[in-house]
């Protein structure tokens, strides 16, 4: 089978004609399948239908977009860009057309009312200076907006993904943060008081907190709807996603009860003890086997980096296929929102809960906050509300690491 994929930006550009030849062609292959077709064409072939569905509602919404530029000249409200001559205003021209770029945009707003007082007027052909009746003749270049997102990098989930999830529907959570155990359970003698096994509970109750991420686009992109939901879905997820991490980290580091360890250290092999021994502290104080590290950057270099007594890496060759994710068959990970020099250790799975509201993400836009009106700006939010559920604090140990001098 013959077939040359196309791109995004390829499909913008095709003619009507050619659009309407090369969507009829792609749509059948993708419901009759051919036999002699590759893996690779089989996945252009679904990428492309996905551009097609963009493309139809782009192109849609640019054609009733046209059309109630044409209704509203054809109702005496100015003249299309696509026809702009000179002109003398005469009998055959109508009273009521706007004389001005402030009529016309007073004239559109009493023919269209808005409750929040947000106007769109149409596009206005401005008078020559100094003659109020001759139009200027000139012609309107479109610009072509490449609407592929090139944002930076996305945050990698590295702690996110390590805690255990739920949802909820409630603004509020409460919780029983595990205490402590007293007592034991075990055989008694006939008569005897029988053993006490008392487990303590700190009830906890905490607001859902809001977390948002926020972009800005020009007014032009913002009426892109395929751009949009590229923006929305890389540049404003990837900074909402990282906000949320930072929070769990933060909410983690501050609840009371996790545990706090110290090691100065000469080479890797010191912090590679003490990790040792905080999982085993953890695991020894809840009777949870610890299941993540998390490191700042720059431990996780000297860690990565350690030369055992052969002067080779700990972490195997650095050209070669080597496993690094895991250290004492826990995951190993890092993350930029721990405190400079620390180290955390724990049960992050059965330690805690990251809490959501049930309906996910909310998404709004504006144009009125700060000074985005002014700037032919559009503010889109993104909202998540969550908080990090610590039910077991002493199921994390926090290390504070220090190179000797």
């Amino acid at each position: 089978m013959e077939f040359t994929p196309m791109s995004a930006r390829e499909y913008r550009a095709l003619g009507a004609e050619e659009y309407e030849q090369r969507r009829s062609t792609v749509l059948d292959l993708a419901t009759e399948v051919p036999e002699d077709a590759t893996d690779e064409q089989l996945r252009a072939i679904d990428e492309e239908v996905s551009f097609i569905a963009d493309e139809d509602a782009r192109r849609s919404k640019l054609a009733a977009t046209r059309n109630a530029t044409r209704t509203f000249v054809e109702n005496g409200g100015g003249n299309t860009v696509e026809n702009i001559e000179i002109s003398q205003k005469g009998e055959d021209m109508p009273e009521h057309r706007a004389a001005t770029l402030g009529d016309n945009f007073v004239q559109y707003r009493n023919e269209h009312p808005s409750q929040d007082n947000r106007i769109i007027a149409p596009a206005f052909n401005m008078r020559a200076a100094g003659d109020p009746h001759t139009t200027v003749n000139f012609t309107l270049t479109p610009t072509e907006y490449d609407r592929e997102v090139v944002g930076k990098p996305a945050t990698a989930l590295t702690v996110l993904d390590l805690f255990g999830r739920k949802t909820i529907s409630a603004p509020v959570y409460s919780w029983n943060a595990y205490v402590s155990t007293a007592g034991t359970a075990g055989l008694t003698t006939e008569g005897a008081t029988k053993n006490k096994l008392t487990y303590t509970y700190e009830p906890k109750t905490a607001t859902l907190k809001k977390i948002t991420g926020l972009i800005k686009v020009t007014e032009e992109l913002f009426e892109d709807a395929p751009y949009v939901v590229d923006a929305i879905n890389t540049d404003l997820v990837n900074d909402l996603n990282a906000a949320r991490q930072a929070q769990a980290v933060t909410d983690l580091l501050t609840t009371s009860g996790v545990q706090t360890a110290s090691v100065t250290y000469s080479d890797a092999t010191d912090i590679f003890n003490k990790i040792v021994e905080a999982a085993a502290d953890v695991e020894e104080d809840t009777g949870i086997a610890a299941d993540a590290v998390v490191v700042t950057p720059a431990l996780w270099v000297v860690l990565r980096a350690a030369l055992d007594a052969e002067k080779r890496y700990y972490a195997g060759n650095p050209f070669g296929p080597n496993e690094y994710s895991r250290l004492f068959d826990m995951r190993f990970v890092k993350n930029a929102n721990l405190t400079a020099n620390h180290i955390l250790v724990g049960a992050f799975e059965r330690g805690a809960d990251l809490v959501s509201k049930v309906e996910g993400v909310r998404v709004d836009s504006t144009n009125s906050n700060d000074v985005d009106f002014e700037k032919n700006l559009v503010s889109i939010r993104a909202e998540a509300r969550e908080v990090l559920a610590v039910k077991r604090p002493a199921a994390f140990c926090n290390i504070t690491c220090t190179a000797s001098s």
